[in-house]
């Protein structure tokens, strides 16, 4: 009976803190002020092609991660609340590159519920003085294995309160 209780207690007083402390949703995006435009061209999928940007870009802060293994030390945020003119699509992401690089590292967009992602480089730029991300007609492909494609070109913004080098 005292172990339930003091697991009883434990449990409780972690909710609290996690209560007091966000709950642990400090990875959500937030209102930048900043707007943000991506054009999707060439969609396999109907209905993609178009422009999302209607207003603002919701961010997080850029994090600088190390993780353990092969991956290499990342900077990286998210991003979402860009919808697509004239329709109630959706686009957010999760953008990733390496410390003072001038490409991305990886790149994952999704439109209106599908994913598409990159582990490449090309037709991205890292405009640090601009606070942007870029793209130039960035091929895409799907990550549910259907080999869908499309081609993102556009402009998604940054925090300026960045770790160093990114």
């Amino acid at each position: 009976m005292k172990s339930l209780l003091k697991t009883c207690a434990a449990l409780a007083a972690t909710s609290v803190l996690l209560v007091a402390c966000g709950g642990g949703n400090d990875d959500d995006p937030t209102p930048s002020n900043e707007p943000g435009v991506l054009t999707v061209t060439g969609a396999s999928v109907d209905g993609l092609n178009g422009v999302y940007g209607n207003g603002t870009v919701n961010l997080t802060d850029v994090d600088k991660r190390n993780p353990v293994g092969s991956v290499p030390e990342l900077c990286a945020f998210n991003f979402d609340g860009i919808g697509k003119v004239g329709s109630s699509a959706l686009a957010f992401g999760d953008i990733r590159y390496r410390p003072d690089a001038t490409g991305l590292h990886q790149v994952f967009l999704t439109f209106d519920g599908k994913e598409y992602a990159s582990g490449e480089p090309t037709d991205t730029a890292v405009v640090r003085e601009s606070n942007q991300i870029r793209f130039t007609s960035k091929v895409l492909t799907a990550t549910d294995g259907s080999n869908n494609t499309l081609r993102v070109s556009g402009v998604i913004p940054m925090r300026p309160n960045r770790p160093s080098g990114c």
